[in-house]
């Protein structure tokens, strides 16, 4: 494998969402938001790739928080080895 493309789209840019991602070995990476990959668009898509020395083998695990929601929202989530 050689990145993760990790893509959180829910299109409301009046409400926020962050994106958490922790390695295999337990490390977070970070907390993402709607401007962590360039653009504010309701979607945070980012890829995680060898030259951060994060691709580790095992089970990902990802947070979303709903930091700042009117009523519900919907996303969707998706992960996709490459």
């Amino acid at each position: 494998m050689n990145y993760l493309e990790v893509d959180l789209n829910w299109r409301d840019t009046s409400d926020s969402l962050t994106l958490s991602a922790y390695t295999p070995s337990g490390s977070k990476l970070g907390t993402y938001r709607d401007n962590s990959d360039g653009s504010v668009n309701g979607r945070i898509h980012i890829n995680i790739d060898h030259s951060h020395g994060y691709v580790q083998q095992g089970t990902w695990k990802f947070k979303i928080y709903g930091e700042s929601i009117s009523g519900t929202e919907d996303y969707t989530f998706n992960v996709y080895q490459h």
